[in-house]
């Protein structure tokens, strides 16, 4: 599996950090985790194409993580002299489906050469030869976090979330973690992960190594995060930036 980071950080408008969004290869196919704005052109930036785009895998509906939404669905619909035929999926927690509905689909058309398909994950699903595995996350209603296996390796995208024993045993064993760091720990706030928690998960879930992402704007240095991380945890702990790659 490849993983290239399109955007690690919020809802907060940053020139070094794009709203979430991650470019993830594996099993055959090409796949976008989570959609925040900016994401065609961070796509762009990584050298990959949204035309490749087989699926995209949304934690939750919250507008930092779907509102590139719109303008990737257009552009596969409208970019002239190019016309799609494979259909794409859009695979995301419950209420993806009336979600798509109510705030995509009414305003762009309806793609004239290919379908969407909208799958709401319950606990696992394939997609090419790739194993997908959900589960829930504290954070918002139907938030949930995801992780993705092929040939014994395996990587886990927490999405949104706060301190939980499920996403513990969800992690089990990850080769990588990418984990909600929104604060250090002295500016935590409920429903998302200061560095210590991150560390923590990762080290009772024994993980190989961790990418704190998610990054909020901050007074402290982003090295704090790094300190109070290593702390608790002894494998490798990185900092996401965009246009990071991992080979996993």
């Amino acid at each position: 599996m490849k993983l290239i980071v399109l955007g690690s950080g919020t809802c907060v408008p940053s020139l070094k950090r794009n709203a979430p969004g991650y470019y993830l290869e594996g099993g055959g196919k090409r796949l976008i985790v989570d959609c925040g704005s900016g994401t065609l052109l961070q796509l762009l930036k990584a050298g990959k194409s949204y035309k490749d785009i087989d699926a995209l895998f949304i934690t939750h509906t919250h507008p930092d993580h779907v509102s590139g939404l719109v303008p990737f669905i257009h552009a596969l619909a409208a970019t002239p002299g190019y016309e799609r035929t494979r259909d794409i999926s859009i695979i995301g927690p419950d209420g993806i489906k009336q979600f798509y509905e109510r705030c995509v689909s009414s305003v762009i058309r309806k793609p004239r050469s290919f379908s969407i398909n909208l799958s709401e994950i319950d606990e696992k699903m394939d997609i090419g030869n790739l194993n997908v595995f959900a589960v829930k996350t504290v954070h918002s209603d139907n938030s949930i976090a995801f992780r993705f296996e092929e040939e014994g390796k395996s990587v886990v995208m927490t999405g949104d979330c706060d301190f939980d024993e499920e996403l513990i045993k969800f992690s089990l064993g990850a080769d990588l973690l990418v984990i909600d760091c929104s604060y250090p720990d002295k500016l935590k706030v409920p429903g998302h992960l200061d560095s210590t928690e991150c560390g923590l998960i990762a080290e009772r879930a024994g993980v190989k190594k961790i990418l704190l992402s998610h990054i909020y704007p901050s007074p402290y240095p982003d090295h704090i995060r790094l300190t109070e991380c290593r702390a608790v945890f002894g494998g490798d702990v990185l900092l996401a930036e965009d246009l990071m790659e991992f080979a996993i």
